[in-house]
């Protein structure tokens, strides 16, 4: 990133935002590498979840285990609503609790997330929902009675999910530095 795209992606994070730059803000925010402290955050968070996944008899997938755990792969996840995001606890699945859902990706504007349906046999595939399994941060005092949710599958397995996912992400990042060319000389 030029000093120039530094500038940009540093205003946009700390809500010094203006109109004519909003869209080259954003998207060098977007691209520019995580820092140290929230890729340690994000290992260690998926560390605990994936502990208290094997505790219970369950397997984390190893394509995703790689994926979250190497900072230069997160660093390139550039969807610019669709975000990996860590639970904070793990649940089982209301309609059938001898699987686990464990959160992975949750959309920016809240209204969609995937998660690993992980099966007692090592087996697993995506599910998608309106609200983020594992989160109870997100509601003040109690969690809803997330029994009546509804969940959809979303992906025979992680690996089909990522390759839609990078899929769009690619198209994104044509995006991206489409938008921040004007900005590539400075």
């Amino acid at each position: 990133m030029t000093p120039v795209m530094e500038d940009l992606a540093h205003r946009y994070a700390n809500g010094q935002i203006n109109g004519q730059d909003y869209v080259a803000m954003q998207a060098a925010f977007f691209i520019r590498p995580r820092a140290e402290d929230t890729h340690r955050q994000r290992r260690d968070a998926f560390r605990l979840r994936a502990a208290d996944a094997a505790a219970e008899g369950f397997q984390v997938p190893e394509n995703f285990r790689q994926l979250v755990l190497t900072d230069a792969y997160v660093d390139r996840l550039h969807h610019n609503c669709i975000w990996l995001q860590m639970p904070e606890e793990l649940w089982r699945l209301p309609s059938d609790p001898s699987q686990l859902v464990f959160l992975a990706f949750t959309e920016g504007q809240g209204c969609c997330h995937w998660h690993l349906l992980l099966n007692p046999d090592g087996s697993h595939c995506m599910i998608c929902s309106e609200h983020p399994f594992g989160v109870r941060s997100n509601w003040m005092g109690s969690v809803p009675d997330y029994s009546k949710w509804v969940v959809q599958k979303g992906a025979d397995s992680i690996e089909e999910w990522l390759y839609h996912y990078f899929k769009e992400s690619s198209e994104h990042d044509r995006q991206y530095l489409s938008r921040l060319e004007p900005y590539h000389s400075s």
